[in-house]
């Protein structure tokens, strides 16, 4: 036994150390917990996100094939497509796949979120929106996306 030696010396936790750590504990739970339980605020600003990338994408595609690179809005969706033809206002009829892979370009709206966008529109060549200029919104999020009309950038 360590406690009828002398010298020796005691091992393990006191009270109050245990005490003291269970109250920081409590204290950070009580903090942290509820902000990982609500969830939406993370999927909306990842659909954010997900959204001005696919935007970004489209552009640089219709500078890279100079072809027009539609962006279209059907409910619940994002979809890429672009014009095979070089006659401008074509119908987009090829998909956009995405890079790497051969599954279609399509970004799908996640549940509670809303999008908003002032209409369809497509890239030219040049990386320019038509119409222009273009706003994209989600529901609860302050900034929309917008593509600017001579450059066609992309920001919020």
């Amino acid at each position: 036994m360590a406690a009828g030696r002398p010298g020796a010396r005691a091992t393990g936790f006191t009270t109050v150390e245990l005490v003291v750590t269970l109250v920081i504990v409590g204290i950070l739970a009580a903090i942290a917990l509820p902000r990982f339980q609500d969830s939406a605020a993370f999927t909306q600003r990842g659909f954010y996100d997900e959204v001005k990338a696919a935007l970004r994408y489209a552009q640089k595609l219709a500078i890279a094939k100079r072809r027009e690179v539609c962006v279209d809005f059907p409910p619940g969706q994002v979809v890429l497509t672009f014009n095979p033809t070089t006659v401008s206002g074509a119908a987009c009829t090829s998909a956009v796949n995405l890079p790497g892979q051969s599954a279609p370009y399509v970004v799908n709206v996640p549940a509670g979120i809303a999008l908003v966008p002032s209409a369809n529109f497509r890239f030219n060549g040049l990386g320019q929106p038509t119409p222009a200029p273009v706003t994209v919104s989600l529901t609860g999020r302050a900034l929309p996306i917008t593509v600017a009309a001579e450059t066609g950038h992309v920001s919020n």
